[in-house]
């Protein structure tokens, strides 16, 4: 997931003359409720380790607001 993120970053900057994203919204369809708790123990620590690798020299970090929509099977 790593690799996605980065690739994703490297794109907004290409788009926006070298700019990087101050804000990412990170939107996870179809997480069950036992599931939620590894999504956010797996996946936002991987978000955060590539920021901090490729923003280690802006004084303020960009802000993560994560969306998890439930699954629901009936």
């Amino acid at each position: 997931m790593k690799d996605i993120i980065r690739r994703a970053i490297h794109c907004f900057q290409n788009a926006h003359k070298g700019a990087q994203p101050t804000n990412f919204i990170i939107y996870r369809d179809g997480v069950g409720d036992s599931m939620r708790e590894q999504v956010l123990a797996s996946e936002i620590p991987q978000l955060q380790a590539v920021i901090a690798d490729l923003y280690n020299k802006v004084a303020e970090p960009p802000t993560i607001a994560v969306v998890i929509v439930n699954k629901r099977i009936t």
